[in-house]
């Protein structure tokens, strides 16, 4: 094998063994997953639009769409057709406040919404039950504290390179 063979392949084991790379081929399974999870179910709504359900429900009605965008890692366009969607089924309200002098939609869920919830979350949890059980709390907190730890590097980075 020549030197330039051997530097590519350097360079591929040194791709494939970053943690970028993992945390992006994690993403893709998580999509993947995601996706199986909609086909097989036949879910009404996709697992985002459950997510935004789940969480317009814990925030209860206290919350509207700028930060529930936020939250989801959505653009607000994004948002906005998820909760027309919502919305068209009768699963959310919004309910037009002022909020510090301006017009802001707050969403909130409605009784049919909590159902919907809940027949799903009782379906969608036990498919979760080999990830709990193959992987205790103690490593999956780890792995969390340990992102939301390089996340606060590369907001550091960010800041200071660019």
């Amino acid at each position: 094998m020549n030197t330039n063979t051997t530097v590519k392949n350097n360079l591929a084991e040194g791709f494939l063994d970053s943690l970028y790379y993992q945390i992006k081929l994690t993403e893709k399974c998580c999509k993947l997953l995601a996706k199986q999870f909609e086909e097989k179910l036949e879910l009404e709504i996709t697992l985002d639009e459950l997510t935004a359900l789940s969480t317009i429900n814990m925030y209860n009605g206290e919350i509207h769409q700028r930060d529930l965008a936020k939250i989801l890692i959505k653009d607000r366009a994004n948002t906005g057709r998820m909760l027309n969607n919502l919305e068209s089924k009768g699963y959310i309200k919004r309910i037009e406040k002022t909020k510090n002098k301006r017009q802001a939609n707050m969403i909130n869920i409605t009784e049919k919404g909590i159902l919907r919830l809940e027949e799903l979350t009782k379906i969608i949890q036990p498919m979760f039950k080999d990830v709990n059980t193959k992987m205790t709390v103690d490593k999956r907190d780890y792995i969390k504290d340990g992102l939301k730890q390089l996340r606060e590097i590369l907001k550091e980075t960010i800041e200071i390179h660019i």
